[in-house]
């Protein structure tokens, strides 16, 4: 008997979506804020090779709730969450399953699982391959919780193809995350524990000289906090 074959692998389609209430959308309109998110370009970075990503921005672009897709993943902050609930209850009603991540999700996960099938609490990018291996062997878990900060040191470039109609172009990275300080008034210290996480200044250089655009922007957390290392990738 000759070789068999081996089976090829199924492809799957996952559709993120950075979800934006009417509200937040008319005020990034009007402001400098209307620069890529980068969650969701870096998330998608992390899927493997037999999943597509396709991405809704919905500052610049509303959902297409009829693209057929596998699965859907939304971040939304606070002030966006009840929309994100609705975007998440159409999908579901037309049965493709939800997962909800982002500040809200890591900050008040209670609340998230509600209205999602898979909750990711945390940083997504240390779940997110498991997580979609899961879906992939039909046991994805209702709750995802990062157990530890993600290492910057081998971060893969955001998936800039991914980003469409911004004004201020595709470039956009972080060097740094985190905040060392602990406002009252700000969610950071909750969510990454006071702790500052640094990328090698010659990584974020040689992913800078393939960034598409002429604009760079960072969305770094306080990117001046560590002095030394700020005026060394300056």
């Amino acid at each position: 008997m000759g070789d068999t074959l081996p089976t090829p692998q199924r492809r799957y389609t996952v559709e993120l979506i950075t979800a934006e209430s009417a509200a937040s959308r008319h005020v990034r309109h009007r402001r400098l804020i209307r620069f890529p998110q980068l969650t969701m370009p870096l998330l998608a970075a992390y899927a493997p090779p037999h999943w597509q990503v396709t991405h809704t921005d919905e500052i610049v672009q509303s959902v297409d709730y009829d693209r057929p897709v596998d699965l859907v993943g939304i971040t939304a902050n606070t002030p966006a969450a009840p929309h994100a609930y609705q975007v998440a209850a159409e999908y579901r009603r037309r049965g493709t399953p939800v997962v909800i991540g982002g500040p809200h999700a890591t900050l008040l996960p209670h609340d998230v699982m509600q209205h999602a099938d898979a909750t990711v609490v945390g940083e997504g990018e240390s779940v997110w391959p498991q997580l979609l291996n899961d879906f992939e062997h039909g046991v994805m878990k209702s709750v995802y919780q990062s157990c530890q900060l993600p290492d910057l040191q081998d971060m893969p470039p955001p998936r800039w193809d991914l980003i469409k109609g911004r004004i201020y172009g595709k470039g956009v990275t972080i060097a740094t995350r985190g905040c060392p300080f602990a406002c009252e008034y700000c969610s950071i210290p909750q969510m990454y524990q006071r702790r500052m996480r640094y990328r090698p200044v010659a990584s974020v250089v040689e992913e800078i000289r393939h960034m598409p655009g002429r604009a760079l922007i960072f969305w770094d957390d306080n990117i001046g906090a560590n002095h030394a290392y700020a005026k060394e990738l300056f």
